[in-house]
């Protein structure tokens, strides 16, 4: 009877929105269409279900960010979505019982009492706390989400897939928009060759962990798709990316110490020595080894990033403990620790590397290492080059990095564990008794 009734209700909602739907504009045929399917759906799925739905078509669209709710605007579908699903799983991540990780929890309350401080005493404090709105949003929410979700293992696969196969859609449109190579710099579905960039070099460091969660036969799925970030990387002619592209691949058999990861790092290093004799001699326009020789507008972005640079100093050293402010402008430095502490000083500084050393140190838990974190390591190398502080293009995937959880009693399949766990040695026997001699014999 209750089913029934909620159907009904169901039902009548979604015949007077499609009513609804046929009247005005088409802006308002769309929204009320949209609602209608909405609510559908959320009476057939529940909102735990589709809130994680939601959360799902979010990341696929994270990486793509210029796909925007109106012309002019700044708000993205993956925005849209993220929001619709955090209000859809508010009860469900209100009764959850995890805890942040200590690194991560100490870098952001450091962040947000600096922030309020450096606010107050800021030129213009809205303007202040509006830029420190945003990232919360990034470098807050989206981290505590996943986290409290405590995702399944087949479900956190999905949201990586899901980061992936976004980046992948957009490199198909930069590949048919400018050719494969040396038709300039791509930028996909995004707004700039750098976010590309900085998208494809995290969907790389993803297929690192996906690699150890697919199953062998499989893994050369893993390996096309991150044969595909690569060359988006080299599309986009960033090269701050497409060095943390080569450092990823360098630390993987230092940080593994497996047969398989010093195999990729032989073979990578013959290919990156053919690419040296080959490439180099004649790169494609606008690539990143163009780029790296100063071709295309390689030289004129070196000597404005330098500008920049002794500026940010300036503007730093102004106010090194007070900071000057979260304003929007401070993005325009190349340099996100820099940025951070012309915003915040030296203490939000402190704060933002306990953030950054949160995202690195679960690639070194043992015995189940969290191989999310390569992105961590690759993000702080971007770190001092670009200028990529909150966008969704970047958290949309790091904050997976909180969403693994171990826990001893788990069981994780033999390929995931970096040593094996150790198995416990039976009790020993207690040693017999000394015979007794003497008086007490008796």
């Amino acid at each position: 009877m209750k089913n029934f009734a909620i159907n009904t209700v169901g039902g009548v909602v979604l015949l007077v929105l499609l009513v609804l739907g046929t009247q005005g504009s088409l802006l308002f045929s769309g929204l009320a269409v949209g609602a209608a399917v909405g609510a559908t759906l959320l009476v057939y799925l529940g909102p735990d279900r589709l809130g994680i739905g939601l959360l799902l078509l979010a990341t696929l669209l994270a990486p793509v960010n210029a796909l925007k709710l109106g012309a002019g605007g700044n708000v993205t579908y993956a925005d849209f979505a993220y929001v619709l699903g955090i209000g859809l799983l508010i009860p469900k991540l209100l009764t959850s019982s995890s805890k942040m990780p200590r690194l991560y929890t100490i870098g952001v309350s450091i962040l947000f009492v600096n922030a309020m401080v450096v606010s107050v005493l800021a030129a213009d404090p809205v303007a202040s706390l509006t830029g420190f709105v945003r990232v919360i949003y990034a470098v807050v929410l989206l981290p505590v989400v996943f986290h409290r979700l405590r995702l399944s293992r087949n479900l956190l696969n999905a949201f990586v897939w899901a980061y992936v196969i976004g980046h992948i859609a957009s490199t198909i449109r930069g590949s048919l928009m400018t050719g494969l190579l040396g038709g300039g710099r791509a930028i996909g579905l995004t707004t700039h060759p750098n976010f590309f960039g900085l998208a494809g070099q995290l969907a790389f460091a993803l297929c690192v962990f996906l690699f150890y969660r697919t199953p062998h036969q499989y893994r050369w799925i893993v390996v096309g798709a991150a044969g595909i970030c690569g060359l988006s990387v080299i599309q986009s002619g960033s090269r701050a990316s497409l060095l943390c592209v080569a450092i990823t691949v360098l630390i993987w058999p230092l940080v593994e110490r497996t047969a398989i990861s010093s195999y990729v790092l032989i073979s990578f290093a013959a290919l990156a020595a053919v690419a040296v004799g080959l490439i180099l001699q004649d790169p494609p326009k606008g690539s990143a080894f163009d780029r790296l020789q100063g071709g295309g507008s390689a030289t004129a972005s070196s000597q404005a990033r330098e500008l920049l640079l002794t500026n940010g100093l300036e503007q730093f050293w102004k106010n090194p403990i007070k900071g000057n402010g979260w304003v929007t402008d401070i993005l325009e430095y190349h340099n996100v620790y820099l940025e951070v502490g012309i915003a915040g000083g030296v203490i939000a500084v402190l704060g933002f590397l306990y953030v950054i050393a949160s995202l690195i140190k679960p690639l070194f838990d043992e015995p189940v290492p969290n191989r999310l974190a390569f992105m961590g390591v690759s993000y702080a190398v971007f770190a001092m080059l670009g200028p990529t502080l909150y966008d969704r293009v970047l958290w949309g995937a790091l904050a997976l990095t909180f969403a693994l959880h171990h826990r001893p009693e788990d069981e994780v399949d033999e390929s995931e564990t970096r040593i094996r766990r150790s198995v416990e040695k039976p009790a020993a026997v207690a040693a017999p008794e000394p015979t007794r001699t003497g008086r007490l014999a008796r």
